[in-house]
């Protein structure tokens, strides 16, 4: 027997494993998923949520520490889609609101915090919509953006945390890249017109004054918007600026790539809901709004409580409070767990010294 033909009979001996060793899996699954529709019957008598968190979380660690050759990251996305497909066969279906439409920077990053599997995402016109729509029970979750690395805090965003009442669940960071993008990806001599955000238009005001300095910029609601316009104008020299999971969603190409001015360029998205995040992990970071008194050092005695303590204040802002006259509402982000003892010392101290406070929200710290 040649070598070239042991090593077909090898070949084939190794994918006769693998058909073994997948029809393994798939009875696994299916007894996996046996269980759980008895774990999900025992659930509805006790009116327990499906969704656990905590335990999903303790399951997805324990999985990639007995994992050998699979890489971590990969062992994680392979059991959030078991453990969401398994969720999907009890009928319960998270539903969760994004800004849409359709391949915006919101939406790839509820894509990349929730599991498809389980998940069902609605694309919301305004922010306010997707408020909203959690406090009618239409939506269980809320992805929004909240802080930029170059362009601050979303104002709006800020506002309606304040106004409602609602917890922070979570958070997701995305670097921005920025992407020229057309029907057919080929040329950039051929693009007179170019459509996006403004924001977008901001971030790649350079790189666009050296390529295209010529060409019309025409504002959008979106990148996503931009690029379905696009897509629907169906001419060569008409181009997007926006993301390529965007382009890839309607079908576009890329003519250049990374064109954002400064690729320090990242998006801090909350994730809200009528719920807070039962998950307790080494690094916790907690979201609070307060109005102090109207005294003088009454500010200071706030920070200086955390400062005592030892506690680090990660964010600190105002904004000012529509009830009153002169009166502003403080945003803080520090980390730690409300419920730490040495937190609850300090929010107990804190209430002296403020009219009104209102905890956002403790969650897991990226």
């Amino acid at each position: 027997m040649t070598d070239n033909e042991k090593n077909k009979k090898e070949l084939e001996k190794y994918r006769h494993e693998i058909d073994d060793v997948d029809t393994n899996i798939i009875n696994f699954l299916n007894k996996r998923a046996d269980i759980v529709l008895k774990i999900g019957e025992i659930k509805k008598k006790l009116k327990v949520s499906v969704y656990q968190p905590k335990r999903e979380a303790e399951v997805i660690k324990k999985m990639k520490e007995k994992s050998t050759i699979l890489n971590p990251s990969s062992v994680e996305i392979i059991w959030k889609e078991i453990m969401g497909a398994c969720k999907t066969i009890q009928g319960n279906i998270i539903k969760i609101g994004y800004l849409g439409p359709l391949g915006t920077f919101t939406h790839q990053a509820a894509l990349e915090f929730f599991t498809k599997a389980d998940s069902e995402f609605m694309a919301c016109k305004t922010v306010l919509e997707i408020f909203e729509n959690i406090e009618k029970d239409i939506l269980d979750f809320g992805v929004i953006a909240i802080e930029n690395s170059l362009q601050g805090t979303v104002r709006d965003t800020l506002d309606l945390l304040i106004e409602k009442d609602l917890f922070i669940y979570g958070e997701i960071e995305l670097r921005i890249i920025q992407n020229l993008i057309s029907l057919d990806g080929s040329d950039l001599s051929k693009i007179e017109v170019i459509h996006s955000h403004p924001q977008a238009f901001a971030q790649s005001k350079n790189w666009i004054k050296t390529n295209i300095p010529k060409a019309k910029l025409v504002n959008t609601n979106s990148t996503a918007e931009a690029i379905l316009k696009v897509k629907n104008l169906d001419n060569i020299k008409h181009a997007a600026i926006g993301t390529e999971f965007a382009s890839q969603n309607y079908g576009l190409k890329i003519i250049s790539s990374k064109i954002e001015d400064n690729p320090s360029n990242i998006t801090r998205f909350l994730i809200i809901s009528k719920k807070e995040n039962p998950l307790k992990e080494e690094k916790m970071k907690t979201s609070l709004l307060y109005v102090v008194k109207n005294v003088p050092g009454a500010l200071y005695q706030v920070l200086r409580f955390f400062s005592e303590a030892n506690i680090n204040l990660l964010k600190i802002e105002s904004r000012p409070r529509r009830r009153g006259k002169w009166e502003y509402i403080f945003l803080m982000d520090f980390e730690g767990d409300k419920d730490d003892s040495k937190i609850k010392k300090v929010l107990d101290l804190m209430s002296q010294n403020v009219i009104w406070y209102k905890i956002l929200g403790s969650y897991p710290y990226i």
